[in-house]
């Protein structure tokens, strides 16, 4: 057990925390591998924490206890599917040194997952595309453009707040204008991660293309579907001067007036 450990901590460093207590335990916390493979922990989305009891009779005679906790960006079907991984692992592995491939079996799992399983709390749809992602200080996750909605957003009204409390002559401890909190958990975004927000140019830049792309659409719609979009048009507007569509500002008027 004793040169089990010890090649582990030689392959892991400081990553991997051994208690020596009796039962020795130890926890790593594994990541995704990220784009490329990149070496910033942080730019890796997936990650959980891989805890091992090794009873004394490890691995002669028992297997140790392996709990995965902490997840992110995991669904619970995932998360299911490592604790079946970690099973058959152990199973197949009776009266052997196990933990180095247990570790790196669910490494390989989380980097085939690839993306976080969780909706875009802005927009609330899926995220599909790595290079569309950003994860917050906070570990939620959102598409950059809706982030970045928000962030300006945000900006705004804190820019708003702050004059107005200036103008009243309030005093201000401290500038609370890049205070921007987390859309769900509220605590504020770190600095790091607005500043890998896309510009305004890029982000109108993204609009226009998608407005383009609208009108390319629609020069496209065949000859069928422009008749029929006319005679719906053309109906629309019969019901609406017999009083069968409720126009919603005159009526918004009349209560009003």
């Amino acid at each position: 057990m004793d040169e089990e450990l010890n090649v582990l901590k030689s392959i892991y460093l400081d990553d991997l925390i051994i208690n020596y207590d009796n039962p020795i335990s130890l926890n790593i916390i594994i990541d995704s591998n990220g784009d490329e493979n990149d070496l910033d922990r942080e730019k890796r989305l997936l990650c959980i924490t891989f805890i091992a009891e090794l009873p004394s009779t490890y691995p002669d005679l028992n297997s140790p206890k392996i709990t995965l906790c902490r997840p992110r960006g995991l669904t619970d079907e995932q998360i299911n599917e490592l604790n079946s991984l970690i099973y058959s692992c152990l199973e197949s592995n009776i009266g052997s040194c196990v933990l180095y491939e247990c570790i790196e079996s669910i490494r390989s799992k989380l980097s085939f997952y690839e993306l976080p399983q969780e909706a875009c709390a802005i927009c609330l749809t899926l995220i599909s595309n790595r290079n569309d992602i950003i994860k917050t200080n906070c570990h939620h996750f959102y598409h950059k453009n809706c982030l970045k909605s928000y962030v300006d957003m945000k900006k705004i009204e804190l820019e708003e707040n702050y004059q107005e409390l200036k103008k009243n002559g309030f005093y201000i401890e401290r500038d609370f204008r890049n205070d921007i909190e987390d859309p769900v958990c509220r605590q504020i975004i770190a600095n790091n991660v607005i500043e890998q927000l896309p510009s305004s140019s890029s982000s109108s830049s993204i609009e226009q293309n998608s407005n383009e792309e609208h009108r390319e659409l629609i020069k496209s719609l065949s000859p069928h579907i422009k008749q029929w979009q006319e005679r719906t048009h053309a109906l629309f507007q019969q019901q609406k001067e017999k009083g069968g569509i409720i126009d919603l500002d005159k009526s918004q008027d009349m209560i009003f007036s």
